[in-house]
């Protein structure tokens, strides 16, 4: 695993806005109707992770929930970080759309 240059990464970024470049990590922040909600989104992202095998840094206060993804054993940010990215932005938008029906 190659590590994207933090000019690469930012290009990147640009198919991903409502996440930032921060600290070496990809680090997006999501708020929920409520701390059940969150905690449920944060129990589908674990179990992404897990599938996956990359483990994202994890925040939680009450309604609000930050993820941080980066390939530590790269040093850096990876096509894998991207791939999870992607995957956990679904899950978001399925979580939205679940609260909308």
């Amino acid at each position: 695993m190659t590590p994207y240059a933090p000019e690469e990464v930012r290009q990147r970024l640009t198919f991903f806005p409502e996440w930032e470049y921060r600290q070496g990590s990809l680090t997006r922040e999501y708020v929920f109707e409520d701390f059940v909600e969150a905690w449920g989104f944060l129990s589908q992202v674990a179990l992404l992770a897990e599938r996956h095998n990359h483990h994202p840094e994890m925040w939680n206060v009450y309604n609000r929930v930050r993820l941080s993804w980066s390939t530590h054993e790269a040093g850096g940010i990876t096509e894998r970080d991207f791939t999870l990215v992607e995957e956990v932005d679904r899950v978001y938008a399925a979580v939205a759309r679940a609260r909308t029906k």
